[in-house]
C-alpha cells in the first residue's frame, strides 16, 4: 500500500466516523459511506480490487447489521473495523472470514476512540459557554467546528498508521499462522454473521409468532433459491396483509387535524430556514460531549439566524445562545422535528417579544426523550438494516457494485426529504407537528410493517451469507454417507438456521452479553474444527 492510498482511506475514515461533521453529518457518512459495505467499495477502488473490497465489507456488515447506538451508547465501532480491517484484508490475501474476525478487536478500539472524543469534547463545551458569557457568539458557533480537532486526531491518525505501517507486515503476519489456526479463524469467521443476524432479531422481534417471517425469509433462499427483490416483494406483501387484518384501531390517525398557524408575520426567509436545517444536519453530532450531548449544535444552528430573530441586539442574542447550553441528546434525523419546533418557537417569541424561555426549554426537554426512541426503532434499527439486507442480497458473494449503490441512494433519497420534512413541520406547526407523529398509533403501524419487512429479509440473507456445514461422514461397507448432504437433504441449510434461532434464544430469552456469545462461538470453532463437526 502506498502512503497517498493509506492517506486516502484515512480520510474517507475520519469523514465516516460517528461525530464528523463533513458528509451531511451522521447521515452522509457514519449512516451511509460508514456502512461496512459501501466502505469496502470506495476501499476496493482506492486498492484496485472493487470486487474483493465489496465481498469483505459485505461480511463485515453482516456482522453489524443488527448495531444500533441508543442514547450515544456505543457497544461496538465500525469505523475501524471497516477502513483498518478491509484494507488489511485486500492487501494480506485474505478471505472474507479472516476480515470478519479482525473486525472484533478493532471494532473495540473504535469504541475507545468514540469515548476518548467525548470525553475531550467537554473541554470545548465549557470553551463555548465562556465565549457566550463575554460576548463572543461568532466564537461559540464555531465550537463544533473546532471541536473536530479531537475527532480527526482519534480518527485518521490511527487509520493511517495502521494501514500504512501494518500493510507492510500483515501478508508475512498472514504467512504464518498455521494450518490449524487459519482454519479455526475461517470457521469462526463464517459463523460471526449469525451474532449480527441475532443481534437485529432482538431488536425487532416483538412477538415470537415473529419468527415466523425470519423463516419463511430463510425457506425463500434456502429451499426454493427465491433472488432478493422477489423477497422483498413478498415481504411487502405480508407487511401489508398485517396492516389490513390487523385488530389496532386506527380511526384516531383519520381524525387527526393538523392546522398551519395563521400567523403570517415572519422574521425568517425560507432561506434562512433552510440554513438552519442544513446546519443541524451536518453539525448535530460535531463536537459530542457526556455533559451537553448535542446542546452546541442548537446553539449552532440558532447563532446562525440570531441576526435575523435580534438584529443590532447583541444582549437578546447572547441570551439566546444562553437560555440552549443546557443539556440536549435525541436522535437527530427523525429527532430533526425538535430543533424546527424550537426554531419556530424562538422566532415567535422574538415577533411578540415575550420571555418563552422557560416554554421552549422546557418543550425540548420534554420531546427529546420519545423522538428518541422513535428514531433509534424506527430509522436505525428498522429502516438502516432493511436497507442493508436487501444491499447484502444484490452484493451477495459476487461483490456486485450494486448492492452499496442501491445502499446509497435509497438511504439518502429517503432520508433527506424526510429529515426537511420534519424540520420544516416542526418550524411552521409547532408543537402540533410532534402531536401528529405522537399520537394516533402511526409510528406504531409503521414500525410493525417495517419489523414484518425486515423479519424476511433477515431470514433470507442469514441464508445467503453463512451457510455452517457438518464435515462429519459416516461409512459402511463401500458406502460413505455425507451428513451435511443429508441433512440438506431435508432441509437445506438446516445448521445454519438451527445455530442461527439458538444464537437468537440466548440473547433474547437468556440475556446473554454479545461478549459471552463471542466465546462460545470460538468454542464452537475450536472444537468443530479438530473433530470435524463443523466443517467451511
Amino acid at each position: 500500500m502506498t502512503i497517498w492510498q493509506a492517506l486516502l482511506i484515512a480520510v474517507f475514515g475520519y469523514f465516516s466516523s460517528i461525530y464528523s461533521p463533513w458528509i451531511i453529518g451522521l447521515l452522509g457518512g457514519w449512516y451511509t459511506m460508514g456502512r461496512p459495505l459501501v466502505s469496502g467499495l470506495i476501499i476496493g477502488l482506492i486498492l484496485g480490487d472493487v470486487q474483493q473490497g465489496i465481498i469483505i465489507g459485505a461480511a463485515i456488515q453482516a456482522m453489524y447489521i443488527g448495531l444500533v447506538t441508543p442514547g450515544g451508547s456505543m457497544p461496538a465501532d465500525v469505523n475501524f473495523a471497516a477502513w483498518i480491517g478491509i484494507p488489511l484484508a485486500i492487501i494480506s490475501g485474505a478471505d472474507s472470514t479472516y476480515a470478519v474476525s479482525l473486525s472484533i478487536p478493532l471494532s473495540f478500539l473504535g469504541v475507545i476512540a468514540v469515548y476518548s472524543t467525548a470525553s475531550f469534547n467537554s473541554l470545548f463545551v465549557h470553551k463555548m459557554d465562556r465565549y457566550i458569557a463575554d460576548g463572543k457568539l461568532e466564537k461559540a458557533i464555531n465550537i463544533p467546528v473546532v471541536g473536530q480537532i479531537t475527532n480527526f486526531v482519534c480518527r485518521f491518525i490511527p487509520i493511517f498508521l495502521a494501514n500504512y505501517l501494518g500493510a507492510q507486515f500483515v501478508p508475512t503476519m498472514v504467512s504464518l499462522i498455521p494450518e490449524w489456526l487459519g482454519g479455526i479463524l475461517t470457521l469462526l469467521g463464517s459463523m460471526l454473521p449469525l451474532v449480527g443476524f441475532a443481534l437485529l432479531l432482538q431488536y425487532v422481534v416483538k412477538k415470537k409468532l415473529d419468527l415466523i417471517y425470519y423463516l419463511i425469509g430463510f425457506i425463500l433462499v434456502a429451499v426454493f433459491n427465491v433472488p432478493i427483490i422477489p423477497v422483498v416483494l413478498i415481504g411487502l406483501l405480508f407487511a401489508y396483509m398485517d396492516m389490513k387484518y390487523s385488530q389496532t384501531d386506527l380511526s384516531s390517525m383519520k381524525k387527526t387535524n393538523i392546522e398551519k398557524s395563521e400567523d403570517k408575520h415572519k422574521l425568517l426567509s425560507q432561506k434562512d430556514v433552510r440554513k438552519a436545517y442544513w446546519n443541524w444536519m451536518f453539525w448535530n453530532l460535531s463536537v459530542q460531549n457526556f455533559e451537553r450531548m448535542e446542546a452546541p449544535a442548537i446553539i449552532r444552528m440558532l447563532g446562525k439566524v440570531k441576526e435575523k430573530l435580534y438584529p443590532g441586539n447583541k444582549e437578546a442574542q447572547k441570551e439566546l445562545l444562553t437560555r440552549h447550553e443546557a443539556f440536549f441528546n435525541t436522535e437527530p434525523y427523525i429527532g430533526s422535528i425538535i430543533p424546527g419546533i424550537v426554531l419556530g418557537m424562538e422566532e415567535q417569541s422574538a415577533i411578540k417579544k415575550e420571555n418563552s424561555a422557560d416554554l421552549i426549554s422546557g418543550i425540548k426537554t420534554a420531546l427529546m426523550g420519545p423522538f428518541a426512541g422513535i428514531g433509534d426503532s424506527l430509522y436505525v434499527g428498522t429502516l438502516i438494516p432493511i436497507l442493508l439486507s436487501i444491499a447484502l442480497g444484490l452484493s451477495s458473494d459476487s461483490g456486485n457494485v450494486m448492492g452499496p449503490i442501491f445502499y446509497v441512494i435509497s438511504h439518502l433519497g429517503i432520508m433527506l426529504p424526510l429529515t426537511w420534512f420534519l424540520f420544516k413541520s416542526g418550524y411552521s406547526m409547532g408543537l402540533d407537528s410532534a402531536q401528529l407523529v405522537l399520537s394516533g398509533g402511526i409510528k406504531d403501524k409503521i414500525t410493525q410493517a417495517l419489523n414484518v419487512v425486515g423479519l424476511v429479509v433477515v431470514g433470507a440473507i442469514t441464508s445467503m451469507y453463512v451457510n455452517v456445514k457438518t464435515g462429519l461422514s459416516f461409512t459402511q461397507g463401500d458406502m460413505v454417507i455425507d451428513l451435511n448432504s443429508t441433512l440438506n437433504g431435508l432441509f437445506p441449510n438446516l445448521i445454519t438456521v438451527l445455530l442461527g434461532l439458538g444464537t437468537y434464544y440466548l440473547m433474547a430469552e437468556k440475556k446473554m452479553k454479545i461478549g459471552w456469545i463471542f466465546l462460545i462461538f470460538i468454542g464452537l470453532a475450536v472444537l468443530g474444527y479438530f473433530t470435524k463437526l463443523l466443517a467451511v
